[in-house]
């Protein structure tokens, strides 16, 4: 059977929650960093590629989608496992 995420954190020293919370946080702020890295550097990434053949918009935002949806995906549960962790 597997626990639930609270009684996981029960199990984890108290003193050592302060610590794990910020360094949970530190590396959040590194993976949002890298989303603002992939979008302001979208068009290196994603544009038009004069060596690939049928290179026609619809395929370069299919790229878009194939990395963006599974970014968004994660963001959101890291971000609600944060909040959880933070407020319990």
């Amino acid at each position: 059977m597997i626990a639930p995420v609270h009684d996981m954190l029960a199990l984890v020293n108290p003193v050592a929650l302060p610590a794990l919370r910020i360094a949970a946080t530190f590396f959040f702020v590194i993976y949002l960093l890298f989303g603002v890295y992939l979008f302001r550097n979208r068009r290196r990434f994603f544009g038009r590629d004069p060596s690939v053949d049928n290179d026609i918009p619809a395929v370069r935002h299919m790229r878009v989608e194939v990395v963006m949806i599974p970014y968004l995906a994660v963001t959101t549960l890291i971000l609600v496992l944060l909040i959880r962790f933070w407020l319990d």
